[in-house]
């Protein structure tokens, strides 16, 4: 908490990217740690995410504290478009699939120019939650650390729960 009062622009920063990296881990790691599933097209799901929070606060005129989640849903669905179909693979098969994921999303991702701006990307206005504006580092720290610390209490939480029981099972099995 008291870290970006002594370090410096590049530390802060770079300890934004750390907390977006153990939000992502703790997802690839349920599915990868506990479960025995392979993925490798998990960088693509969280790129979905960040599209569609960017579409829905830059275009669609939604707040970000609705967007945000709503991106997360919006990016659990598209999870659920490749990952029905895949629910009976296993190892290579499964790997196959998840990069074939990868692939899909991100060809899709740079040639809908309309909506994500292609190659080029799309400008968004920093969000606002509250006081807060994100245009700062120091407030898109603490958001990034309050939701790594949320991700890691769930995912904890899942681990722990009959749920986490059975992703070992599937592992063991």
């Amino acid at each position: 908490l008291v870290f970006p009062f002594f370090a410096s622009k590049y530390m802060i920063a770079t300890m934004i990217e750390v907390g977006i990296a153990i939000i992502a881990c703790h997802g690839l790691n349920i599915l990868t740690g506990f479960t025995g599933q392979i993925s490798l097209g998990h960088a693509a799901f969280m790129g979905v995410g960040a599209y569609a929070c960017s579409i829905l606060s830059g275009q669609a005129g939604v707040p970000f504290i609705v967007a945000l989640p709503l991106a997360g849903f919006i990016a659990a669905i598209i999870g659920m478009v490749f990952g029905i179909p895949s629910l009976r693979l296993r190892g290579l098969y499964l790997a196959i699939a998840t990069i074939a994921a990868q692939f899909i999303i991100e060809f899709t991702i740079r040639r809908w120019d309309k909506l994500t701006g292609g190659v080029e990307g799309m400008y968004v206005d920093p969000g606002t939650l509250g006081p807060f504006h994100f245009d700062d580092r120091l407030h898109l720290y603490y958001l990034t650390f309050a939701v790594a610390v949320i991700a890691t209490m769930v995912a904890r939480n899942i681990i722990r729960a009959r749920s986490g029981r059975a992703f070992v099972a599937i592992r063991d099995r």
